[in-house]
């Protein structure tokens, strides 16, 4: 049996395959073009589902299955390609964020030194509390009369005074190595800081120490042979005790704000920096001044007095300062 014109029905294409629904609309006059072809071919029989065929294909920023369909080349595992061609021809590169590296622990800062100092506080603390007395007639003599210029020159006798200067003036040399590591510490630039082990703090802070005990010996030694040459003996004692009792002075007062900047961490305690600074001058001049009347007190020239100055205080120190710059 024919069937008549009436009811034939003209040929649907089928639906769009990527809606996949049958309820989608039908796509009516399409026509593939040579790019499209060229890409049936080019990925016939690949399973686009497959994630290795998206890693490969993907890899260049989501364009190999277009760049490939206009090329016409079969997709490769490894492709090489430039930023320019992905982002552009005035694409620059943007350096990644690098977290700085944490800075090396300060050398004053370190455990065993810090154990130092605080050790060293304790021993200050207990040469107080032991010896109060001679330190109340330490701090008294400042206030007595200086027209003889022998306010500190005189000794009150008695053995024990002479052990609390002798005991101070070796708290005093420990306390120089501690000043010396801090200061220098804060001087010491980063990159030589962790080049120096931590455990070298405790080491450089003896060494110090050691070399002001060294200075002292010459600065006795020096004046001892210049009493023995000019027969002037008794001169000689008076000096050396007036050095111990305002060195055993600067420590007592200057001793407490240094050991808070010993322990401040870096960059911090510039109060107690200043303070030490003043109370440095302050006992500078109070030793210049108390050797002056010294040395006037017994019809010494003030030409002798600045030779002293120069040759036992000033040459030690400068040279010892300019062997550790070099």
């Amino acid at each position: 049996m024919n069937s008549s014109p009436a009811h034939t029905q003209p040929a649907v294409p089928a639906a769009d395959s990527v809606s996949e629904t049958p309820d989608a609309p039908a796509r009516t006059g399409y026509v593939p073009g040579p790019d499209t072809l060229r890409a049936e071919t080019a990925f016939a029989g690949t399973n686009f589902a497959n994630p290795a065929f998206a890693e490969t294909a993907f890899a260049d920023g989501g364009s190999a299955p277009f760049s490939v369909a206009a090329t016409g080349a079969a997709p490769s595992e490894w492709r090489d390609t430039t930023s320019a061609a992905i982002f552009g021809a005035q694409s620059t590169l943007a350096e990644p964020a690098r977290i700085p590296l944490a800075p090396p622990p300060p050398l004053a800062e370190n455990a065993v030194f810090q154990s130092f100092v605080l050790l060293l506080a304790a021993t200050y603390a207990m040469l107080l509390y032991r010896n109060l007395g001679d330190v109340r007639t330490l701090l008294g003599r400042i206030s007595r009369d200086a027209a003889t210029g022998k306010r500190f020159s005189e000794d009150p006798g008695g053995s024990g005074y002479s052990r609390f200067l002798n005991i101070a003036t070796a708290i005093g040399l420990l306390f120089l190595g501690v000043a010396a590591v801090k200061y220098g510490d804060t001087l010491m630039p980063g990159r030589l800081a962790a080049s120096i082990p931590q455990g070298a703090a405790l080491i450089f802070s003896l060494l110090v120490s050691l070399a002001s005990l060294g200075i002292a010996a010459y600065q006795t030694i020096a004046v001892r042979l210049a009493g023995a040459l000019t027969l002037s003996q008794p001169f000689i004692a008076q000096l050396m005790l007036l050095k111990r009792t305002c060195f055993a002075l600067g420590m007592i007062l200057i001793s407490p704000p240094l050991l808070l900047f010993a322990l401040c961490p870096q960059g911090t305690g510039g109060v107690w920096f200043c303070i030490i600074a003043v109370e440095l001058a302050a006992a500078a001049v109070l030793y210049l001044k108390e050797t002056l009347n010294l040395f006037l007190s017994k019809k010494v020239s003030i030409l002798h007095w600045f030779l002293y100055l120069c040759t036992v205080e000033v040459f030690p120190v400068s040279l010892l300062w300019l062997l550790a710059v070099r």
